[in-house]
């Protein structure tokens, strides 16, 4: 019982949030009442999110020597020696494989873009974490591909300047994650070498461009005519303040409120951000399965 208690923390569940992305295009491509697609785009995030978390596990596997030096890691299941290492190995290999097997009959381009997810983590445990500035962008490649694999379960087209957003969103909080261990941590470059290639200030700087492009790469989003044409509509401008508040909350809770060395979990139990996010979805919701704001038209000209 004690082991199965510590293997859900091994899983990192609370990391599923990163995999909402896959829903986007369901969403977007206006397929939320197709209830075939509905039930696909949630298979496809179960299958996803099980791979994923069994990244993590391999991740722990290999760092949990560093890990037990650092001081919030060390109490990771693996690191503490809470469970037993090859245990925890052996029934995620099962669990990867049940995952990618599932995957591959949903589709079997939805599993070569999980397989290049897996595989690509990978690498970037192994190798790309090492060198810097590549170790925050393969991260970001990391949510691409997420919502690429969800678009792809329901056979729309992702706008690039979306996938840009996602991008340089990704972009930012890895950053911030960074930023945040470098201030937590007293001697950084002890627990992550590649800590030492960082500063405050150079990542207060690439925060900054990130977030600004994220935020303009939105604009452009809604405002782009192959989003009108796609979409029939072009009031998505109105949910631009809503994620410019849900981006600068963000930038409160890291600077501020000093959460930036684990921003998923920060962001995620931020009840401003997550109404923020709520408020966004019912938005786009109105505004692309309904003509309630159809009489803007009149007020615009």
């Amino acid at each position: 019982m004690i082991f199965l208690k510590e293997y859900f923390k091994l899983l990192r569940i609370y990391q599923w949030i990163k995999n909402i992305i896959l829903f986007a295009g369901l969403i977007f491509g206006k397929k939320i009442f197709e209830a075939d697609l509905v039930y696909k785009s949630f298979l496809g995030f179960l299958f996803f999110s099980l791979i994923a978390s069994s990244q993590y596990v391999f991740n722990d596997y290999l760092d949990r020597e560093q890990d037990a030096l650092h001081p919030e890691k060390k109490y990771r299941p693996l690191a503490s020696k809470k469970i037993d290492p090859g245990y925890a190995l052996v029934l995620t290999c099962i669990i990867l494989s049940i995952a990618l097997i599932a995957s591959y009959k949903l589709s079997p381009v939805f599993f070569s873009l999980a397989i290049f997810y897996f595989g690509f983590n990978l690498l970037y445990s192994k190798f790309l974490k090492h060198i810097v500035i590549l170790d925050v962008m393969s991260i970001s490649i990391g949510f691409v591909i997420r919502a690429i694999a969800g678009a792809v379960l329901v056979n729309v087209n992702f706008s690039s300047w979306l996938i840009l957003c996602t991008f340089m969103l990704a972009l930012f909080w890895g950053f911030s994650k960074r930023r945040g261990e470098i201030l937590l941590l007293k001697n950084a470059g002890e627990h992550r070498k590649i800590l030492e290639e960082y500063s405050p200030e150079f990542l207060n700087l690439m925060m900054g461009i990130s977030t600004t492009v994220t935020l303009l790469s939105y604009i452009m989003y809604t405002m782009s005519p192959s989003t009108v044409l796609n979409l029939g509509t072009d009031k998505l401008f109105i949910t631009i303040p809503v994620v410019t508040y849900a981006i600068f909350r963000s930038l409160y809770i890291i600077y501020i409120k000093n959460m930036g060395h684990n921003p998923t979990k920060a962001i995620a139990s931020d009840i401003s951000v997550l109404a923020s996010g709520f408020f966004w979805l019912i938005l786009v919701s109105l505004i692309l399965y309904t003509n309630l704001f159809s009489s803007l038209n009149f007020l615009m000209k």
